[in-house]
């Protein structure tokens, strides 16, 4: 039977004694939190400089919620999507360094199961994407306080949804992240290939499936992870956006994590250490 405490404390004591794990995810932090002000701050700038722009000018008469409770956590959502690189980094480094350094291949020795390394490096996993999930509501909080109009329980607490939404999609592309490092096991390579797919290839090819084939591509699981939390900016121009989160991009999402998680537990258990 699995002990489950033992391959946590396992994964806790590796990571906390690798140190550029430590600076990689403290790099995710800080950039996560400087975003929220500088997005404020360059939004002012340059509602400033075009201040003569009639467009501006509608908008600094009525206001834009970007940071107001209701809108802030669809917005910041969509906005830190571009930060879920950065752990997904740290994910492919923890699993190709064992392979690298053969600390996996001692980790069996010593009677550790293929199982619980798995499930060692899956409690990373869930650890950054709840951790994510709170530094995102912590920093909502903070950001709808200083600059939101109405900070009443009712307006935070009616799109906090999306804090849910944003863990998950952290996740699911954590356990992608996963597959891609058990699959290739080189550091540099993987992440090379893992960014060309999820920030090229696949947006390129469902791009010309959507568009030129008229194709459903909200199967695939770059689109699904994506999808969770959807472009939230189109409503303050064109008076229309979805700030929904579709119960079908939920479960596509879902169903991708137990497929790459599955298959990183097949390639463990198939190919030599």
């Amino acid at each position: 039977m699995m002990n489950l405490r033992k391959v946590i404390e396992l994964e806790y004591y590796k990571f906390r004694l690798y140190k550029p794990f430590v600076i990689i995810l403290g790099l995710y932090i800080l950039c996560f939190v400087l975003a929220g002000f500088a997005i404020k701050n360059v939004l002012d700038w340059f509602m400033t400089e075009q201040a003569n722009d009639d467009v501006i000018k509608y908008f600094v008469k009525t206001g834009i919620p970007i940071f107001d409770f209701v809108d802030i956590w669809q917005n910041l959502g969509w906005l830190a999507t571009i930060f879920k690189w950065i752990p997904a980094f740290i994910i492919i480094n923890s699993v190709t360094l064992e392979y690298s350094q053969k600390t996996i291949k001692q980790n069996i020795i010593d009677g550790l199961s293929k199982r619980e390394f798995l499930a060692s490096k899956l409690a990373l996993v869930v650890a950054i994407s709840l951790g994510s999930a709170i530094l995102f509501l912590l920093l909502g909080l903070f950001l709808g306080f200083l600059y939101s109009p109405v900070t009443g329980l009712p307006y935070i607490l009616e799109n906090i949804k999306f804090v849910g939404a944003y863990g998950l999609e952290v996740f699911g592309f954590l356990c992608m992240a996963l597959f891609a490092a058990f699959l290739i096991r080189r550091s540099g390579i993987t992440i090379i290939l893992f960014l060309l797919y999820t920030a090229a290839i696949e947006p390129i090819f469902t791009s010309i499936l959507k568009y030129h084939y008229k194709w459903e591509i909200w199967y695939f699981p770059v689109e699904s992870i994506n999808l969770l939390i959807q472009f939230p900016f189109a409503k303050y121009v064109l008076s229309y956006g979805d700030d929904q989160i579709i119960m079908r991009d939920v479960f596509v999402t879902m169903g991708w994590a137990v497929i790459f998680i599955g298959l990183s537990y097949w390639l463990l258990k198939r190919k030599d250490l």
